[in-house]
This record gives structure tokens, sequence and C-alpha cells, in this order.
């Protein structure tokens, strides 16, 4: 086990799987203890058992559910010193006839939340501290039909470049992590030619993991990361450092 958290508290949205439940192993892998927040319905069975994991269901488009999750750390724990924002969902939503209300929903899980979350835990939080955003790949580009997601994403990514200006004053750190194509339960969709389309439009040839976007996650919440705010990290496997124009070369190996 590493120390990069080393007895750090750090609350993890979205937390019961996927990229969350990634995060949430990473950071205990590092010494750290979380408070891990996701649906009522989100399945939690896997950290019943485990003393450093403390769980908070509900909503987190509700201000009830941010603030309830950051004073469970404070009061299991005693503080809170970092915090992933990294619940979100999806949202296919046709440009000319389609519901403007799912479009409502998707702003409130993908952004309303991220300022709600920003705002419960930076009130209490020590100088030190530190804020990821899970942001997306698709935050920084456009892409046929997604246009809800990837306004929402892009939303995000200016939140944490305009967050960090005022919590700079406050000594907490803010940065977004942009995952490009990676393995979760939210893309199991991209099955068959879908899957194979998008893997051959990335520089190294496959998906990314989910641990290895936690990994970026936990490397901006650490010390090591302490010069580093405002910014977006693509972890994409090089797919936004493309144009688009063409394809990617395929291993000669």
């Amino acid at each position: 086990m590493g120390e990069l958290h080393n007895n750090k508290v750090v609350w993890v949205t979205g937390a019961a799987s996927g990229i969350g439940r990634a995060v949430v192993e990473e950071v205990l892998s590092e010494g750290g203890r979380v408070v891990g927040s996701d649906l009522p319905e989100a399945d939690f069975s896997w950290a019943e058992d485990i003393g450093e994991v403390f769980v908070v269901s509900g909503d987190v488009s509700d201000p009830e559910h941010n603030e309830m999750a950051v004073k469970c750390a404070e009061d299991q724990f005693g503080r809170i010193d970092g915090a992933v924002l990294n619940a979100g969902m999806a949202g296919r939503v046709d440009l000319f006839d389609g519901s403007i209300e799912s479009f409502d929903r998707v702003m409130e899980v993908n952004v309303r939340a991220v300022v709600l979350g920003v705002r419960a835990c930076s009130r209490v939080m020590r100088p030190g501290s530190a804020i990821t955003v899970t942001a997306s790949t698709s935050g920084m580009r456009g892409d046929p039909g997604m246009w809800v997601y990837n306004t929402s994403k892009a939303a995000v990514i200016n939140l944490v470049r305009s967050a960090s200006m005022d919590l700079a004053a406050r000594g907490i750190r803010i940065n977004a992590v942009c995952p490009g194509p990676t393995e979760t339960g939210m893309t199991t969709g991209f099955e068959g030619q879908p899957y194979e389309d998008m893997r051959r439009r990335i520089p190294l040839q496959r998906w990314g993991h989910a641990r290895e976007i936690a990994a970026a996650h936990s490397f901006l919440l650490s010390s090591q990361a302490s010069f580093v705010t405002g910014a977006h990290l693509p972890v994409d496997g090089g797919m936004s450092a493309n144009s688009g124009q063409f394809t990617p070369p395929a291993f000669s190996l």
C-alpha cells in the first residue's frame, strides 16, 4: 500500500461502480479513507466490510445530499481533504424535436451537481485540499448526436477553470479529468462494430480502463500536483491529440 493519501479523507460521488469505484479503491490503496455517495439503488455490497469506506445514498443534484455527504465525512472521519465529483449521466436528445426536459436532467446531474458539490465541500476544506471533477474529452470537441452530453461536459471544464480562481484564495485546488473511451457500465452499449470503430480511432489502439482514470484523479488530488489547478487532463490514449481528419496508423508490432 502506498501513502499518497495517507490519513486523508476523500468524498467520491458516483462511487458504487465504474470510475467512481476505481477511485475509491485507488484512494484506499494509498492510505486514505472515503465517503462514497451514489443513488439509493446503487450496489455498494463490495464495500460492506471495508471500515475505511462510509456510504451515503442520494441524488447529487439535491443540495441536501451534498451537505449530508460532507457532514458524514466530518462526523465519521473528522475532516475532508479531497473530493472527486465523478457522478454523471449520458444523454442523447434529438436536436430538432427532442425532449428539453431530458436536456435539463443531464445538466442537473453533470453540471448543477458539480456546483453543489464544490460549494458543500469547499466551505469546510482546509488550505491544501483539492477537488477533482470527471469531465470528458467529449467536452473538448463535438460528437454527432451527443450535443447534450458534450455541452454539459464543456460546461464542467470551464466551470473548473473559473472556480479555480475563487478556490485558490482559500488554498483549495480544483482540476478536471477528461476520460476518452473507457470500459465502464455506462459504455456497455458500445459493443461490436461501434466499439471497434472507436478503438481504431485511439492512437494507443485500445479503450481505457477505469483504474487508469482513477490514477489521474489520485495524482491531481495529491500533494504531487500541488501547483496544478484549473487544468483539464485528457486521459484518452491520445484521441484528443488527433485533429480527426485522419485515422491513426495501426500498430506495426
